[in-house]
C-alpha cells in the first residue's frame, strides 16, 4: 500500500517510469539447476522415471552419433568443400566472393548496431529498460551459424578459408560497435550507408559498369536530398517510404543490371552450392515481401481491376507447387522475355519471387483482417489520408501479428531452394549428389556423410530464423495486450 500511495502523487510520466523500473526489479523466477530438475523433472515415482528413461535414450542416441561421426570417412568433403559451398566458381575469381563477402558482413554490422542504439536511445527517453546488447548476447543469438560456420571450415586445406571466416567475424562486431558510435545524424543514414555497401559489394562480385555507377550514385543522391535538406523538402520527399524505399529500389536496379542482364561483368552462370541457396533465399525474400504486401493491399481493394488481378495472382501461383513454376521458368518464360536467353538462376529467381510473394500476400492479408476496423475508421475521422492510414496504423500491427507465419514461410522458402535441382542448378542439395557420382566415390555408400553434411547447413540457418523470430516476437510483444 505504501508504494501505491507514494506513486499515486507523482506525474503520470513519472508513474510510469516508476511502475517499469519496479517490474524490472522484480525477483526472478529462475531457480539453481540442481532445484529446477527436482522440480520439473524428479518431483514423483513416474516423472522420474520417465526422466531417467528418456536421459538414458539420449545418452545413447549421442554415444552412437559420436561414434558415427568419429568412425565416418570425410575425404569427400573435404576433396569437394568447395563445390559445396561456392560450386564452380572459378579459383581465380574467388576474390570477389571473398571482397563481397566481407563488405555484406560490415554493412550488415553497421546497420544492426545503428538500429540497436536508436531502439536503445528510444527506450531511454520513454523510460523503458534499455541495455546494450554485449559480445557474450550475440554469441549466443548466433551460435548455431558460427559454430556450423568453424565446422564447415574445418574442413579446409588451406589457411585462406579459416582467416577469411575469422576476418567475417571481426568486420561484423566492428561494424556493430561503429554503428552504435555513430551519432544520431549518421545513424539516421545508416539504411542509405547499408544500402550503398550492399551495391558495392553487388559491383564487385559482378563486375562494375556505368549503369551500375549511376545506381550508387541515385542512392547517394536521394540520401542527400532526403537526409541532408530534409526540413526544406515537401513530406512526400522527405518521408519514411522515400528514404528507405529508394535505396532498395536503387539496389534492385543494380541487380537487374548487373546480374540478371548479360553484360561484360563475371554474371552468376557458375555459380552454386550453400552460396546460391543463401542468395536465392535473401533475393526471394527481400523482393518477394514488398510484393507480397502489395497484392495483400490489392486484394482488399475497392478498385475491382485491381482486386481482380491481385486474386487471380494469388490463386493461381499458390495452386500449383513451385517444382511446376520452376519447369514453367526454364521451358516457357524465356519466350516472353525481350533479348537473349538469361540465365537459369534469374528465370528461377523471377518465378520464386513471385511464388514468395504469393505466398506472403495471404499471410499479411491474415493480419489485415486482425486489426480492428474501428481503428480505421478512426484514423479516417481524424482527417489522415488512406496511405497514411494502411503506412502508420494497419500494417504495423498486421505485420506485428503475422510475424510467425512469416518467418515460417520464409524457412520453408530457405529449404525449397532444393528443387532448383530439377532445372539444373547446382545448390546445396544437388552437390552431394554430384560428389558420389565421382569416380573415386562412386559404390562407397557415402551418400549419409554428404546428406549429414548438407542437413546440418540447413538447419543452422533455419534454426537460426526460428529463434531470431522468437526474439523478434517477444520483443514486440505478439500474443500479449
Amino acid at each position: 500500500m505504501a508504494g501505491e500511495s507514494a506513486t499515486a502523487h507523482l506525474p503520470a510520466t513519472d508513474a510510469i517510469a516508476a511502475a517499469v523500473n519496479e517490474a524490472s526489479q522484480a525477483p526472478s523466477n529462475k531457480l539453481p539447476p540442481g532445484e529446477w530438475a527436482k522440480k520439473n523433472l524428479f518431483d514423483g515415482p513416474i516423472n522420474s522415471m520417465v526422466s531417467i528413461v528418456v536421459g538414458l535414450i539420449g545418452l545413447a542416441g549421442i554415444w552412437f552419433a559420436l561414434r558415427w561421426v568419429i568412425d565416418a570417412d570425410f575425404k569427400i568433403v573435404r576433396d569437394n568443400l568447395r563445390i559445396f559451398m561456392v560450386g564452380q566458381f572459378p579459383r581465380e575469381e574467388l576474390w570477389r566472393l571473398w571482397a563481397s563477402f566481407f563488405c555484406l558482413l560490415f554493412a550488415g554490422g553497421l546497420v544492426a548496431g545503428a538500429l540497436a542504439r536508436s531502439a536503445y536511445e528510444t527506450n531511454r527517453a520513454v523510460g523503458l529498460p534499455a541495455e546494450r546488447e554485449g559480445i557474450v548476447s550475440l554469441l549466443r543469438r548466433f551460435w548455431a551459424v558460427i559454430a556450423v560456420s568453424i565446422f564447415f571450415v574445418s574442413f579446409a586445406r588451406t589457411l585462406l578459408p579459416y582467416v577469411g571466416v575469422a576476418v567475417g567475424f571481426v568486420l561484423v562486431f566492428l561494424g556493430r560497435e561503429i554503428g552504435w558510435r555513430l551519432p544520431e545524424a549518421a545513424r539516421r543514414s545508416a539504411i542509405f550507408i547499408g544500402a550503398s555497401m550492399a551495391i558495392v559489394a553487388m559491383l564487385i562480385l559482378a563486375g562494375t559498369s556505368v549503369l551500375g555507377g549511376f545506381a550508387l550514385g541515385l542512392v547517394v543522391f536521394f540520401w542527400v536530398l532526403t537526409e541532408v535538406g530534409r526540413r526544406d523538402l515537401p513530406p512526400g520527399l522527405a518521408g519514411t517510404g522515400m528514404r528507405f524505399g529508394v535505396p532498395l529500389l536503387a539496389a534492385a536496379v543494380v541487380f537487374a543490371i548487373e546480374i540478371a542482364i548479360p553484360h561484360d561483368g563475371f554474371g552468376w552462370a557458375e555459380w552454386g552450392g550453400l552460396h546460391v541457396t543463401l542468395f536465392t533465399t535473401v533475393l526471394g525474400i527481400t523482393l518477394g515481401m514488398p510484393f507480397g504486401i502489395i497484392l495483400a493491399l490489392g486484394r482488399k481493394s475497392n478498385l475491382p481491376v485491381l482486386k481482380t488481378a491481385s486474386v487471380i495472382f494469388i490463386e493461381f501461383i499458390r495452386g500449383v507447387p513451385l517444382i511446376s513454376l520452376l519447369l514453367f521458368s526454364n521451358l516457357i518464360l524465356p519466350f516472353f522475355l525481350p533479348g537473349d536467353r538469361p540465365a537459369d538462376l534469374t528465370l528461377a529467381i523471377i518465378v520464386i519471387t513471385g511464388f514468395s510473394a504469393a505466398y506472403i500476400a495471404e499471410i499479411v492479408r491474415g493480419g489485415l483482417q486482425a486489426v480492428p476496423k474501428g481503428q480505421t475508421e478512426a484514423a479516417q475521422a481524424s482527417g489522415m489520408s488512406a496511405a497514411s492510414v494502411q503506412r502508420l496504423i494497419v500494417l504495423p500491427q498486421a505485420l506485428r501479428a503475422v510475424i510467425p507465419a512469416m518467418v515460417g514461410q520464409f524457412i520453408a522458402l530457405f529449404k525449397d531452394t532444393s528443387l532448383l535441382s530439377i532445372i539444373g542448378i547446382l545448390e546445396f542439395l544437388r552437390v552431394s549428389d554430384t560428389s558420389n557420382a565421382q569416380t573415386e566415390f562412386v559404390g562407397k555408400g557415402l551418400a549419409s556423410v554428404t546428406y549429414l553434411f548438407v542437413a546440418i547447413g540447413y538447419w543452422a540457418f533455419a534454426y537460426t530464423m526460428s529463434k531470431e523470430s522468437r526474439r523478434l516476437e517477444k520483443k514486440l510483444g505478439v500474443g500479449t495486450r
